[in-house]
């Protein structure tokens, strides 16, 4: 799959070290051989969202946007969230707004 990166999630994988980056690494390398979304680890749809699918990596989500084209799916990685923070009001609703953008 084709991989594109956010502001957001980049400037989120500068602040980490040691374990977690490596773990971003591999899930960067895993989403990219993947062939579909059922593919990666560690995956889900989030519900009521129609494009938008997280990535549970320890105590960090990744929520990213599937963008289904004719040559190949385009993964979109939107945030990169400490647990704590990824499931709050006002991070689903900006999420929400980029998954009805699509």
């Amino acid at each position: 799959m084709k991989i594109e990166l956010s502001q957001s999630f980049m400037n989120a994988v500068k602040r980490l070290s040691g374990k977690s980056l490596d773990s971003i690494r591999e899930m960067y390398e895993n989403v990219a051989k993947a062939e579909s979304v059922g593919g990666i680890a560690n995956c889900k749809k989030l519900i009521n969202f129609k494009h938008t699918y997280r990535i549970r990596i320890g105590d960090l989500r990744v929520f990213f946007i599937l963008y289904l084209v004719a040559d190949g799916n385009i993964v979109h990685f939107e945030y990169l969230k400490h647990r704590g923070e990824a499931y709050k009001k006002g991070m689903l609703e900006r999420l929400r707004d980029k998954d009805r953008q699509k």
